[in-house]
């Protein structure tokens, strides 16, 4: 995982959506049997925002602007599906996102426009990862057997993380999304 540099007047956050049960356990003991050892710590979720720096004193800047993002936008359906791959550029292996990506899509750009006016270093790509920094051997496995593999569910909200040096997420908020 990317880590940007931080400053000692800096953190780094993360914005997710979880991966609800049973999902969520079916993926971490995949991820686990795969030797990915992201899997351990790492819950499967979507990303919103990767880890990203931002000044310490802007915290309640920030909180309001995620606040006031989960009002303009309803609860919605995903359905994942398949399974792609980042290669040869990243060496990872996701689920893709079938319905629900172009509102995804809206929510990270509502989001980030509030925190970052970095560049991506990458465009935004709504998936679920299942493998990452494995062998390719292990990429082609956990391409096949997550082939078949379908879920959809309701994205009630997400989630503010600060994310340590260490790469571990930390939940510090949910924003629930409340527009009708």
């Amino acid at each position: 995982m990317f880590m940007p540099p931080c400053g000692p007047d800096e953190e780094v956050i993360g914005l997710v959506i979880a991966v609800p049960e049973p999902w969520m356990t079916l993926l971490t003991e995949a991820r686990v049997h795969l030797s990915d050892d992201h899997g351990i710590n790492t819950p499967a979720h979507i990303t919103l925002l990767p880890p990203t720096t931002v000044k310490k004193a802007d915290r309640e800047k920030v909180f309001e602007h995620l606040q006031s993002v989960a009002k303009s936008v309803s609860p919605f359906k995903v359905r994942v599906a398949g399974t792609g791959s980042f290669r040869p550029v990243s060496p990872v292996v996701f689920f893709n996102i079938h319905e629900g990506a172009a509102q995804l899509i809206s929510l990270e750009e509502k989001v980030r426009a509030g925190i970052t006016n970095e560049p991506r270093r990458f465009d935004y790509h709504p998936h679920v990862t299942l493998v990452q920094g494995v062998s390719e051997e292990l990429l082609d496995k956990a391409e096949a057997l997550g082939a078949h593999f379908e879920a959809e569910w309701v994205i009630p909200g997400f989630r503010l993380d600060h994310v340590g040096s260490d790469g571990v997420y930390q939940s510090r908020a949910i924003f629930n999304f409340t527009a009708s």
